[in-house]
């Protein structure tokens, strides 16, 4: 198996606002935008690039982006999914979150970080 080298730059305008771009060998793949944050539980939103899916360019980002915000004091977190997005809820479900909600828009995942 090849090993891809995925960095995450910050790009917000603030130390609290946590967007990130998401890199694979110096290359743009995507981001990452934190959306919301309540105690110690945050959410988010990930997008990859057509041309870089497949290859765990989201999961190595997303444990880059849980490294960082469990450095900042943060316990959990939560996404919600689109209940046909079979991707995302299987790359959720291989990071360790579990269902802990569901309704005809989304499929809403947990995970302790």
């Amino acid at each position: 198996m090849n090993s891809i080298h995925i960095t995450i730059q910050h790009i917000g305008k603030s130390a609290d606002d946590l967007r990130f771009f998401i890199y694979e060998a110096g290359s743009h793949a995507g981001g990452i935008t934190v959306h919301s944050v309540s105690g110690d539980c945050f959410s988010y939103g990930i997008a990859v690039a057509r041309e870089k899916r497949n290859r765990g360019v989201a999961k190595a980002a997303l444990l880059l982006l849980y490294q960082l915000m469990k450095e900042r004091g943060f316990a959990r977190a939560h996404v919600q999914i689109a209940p046909e997005n079979a991707a995302s809820l299987a790359l959720h479900a291989a990071l360790g979150f579990a269902k802990t909600g569901c309704d005809a828009q989304a499929v809403i995942m947990e995970k302790n970080l």
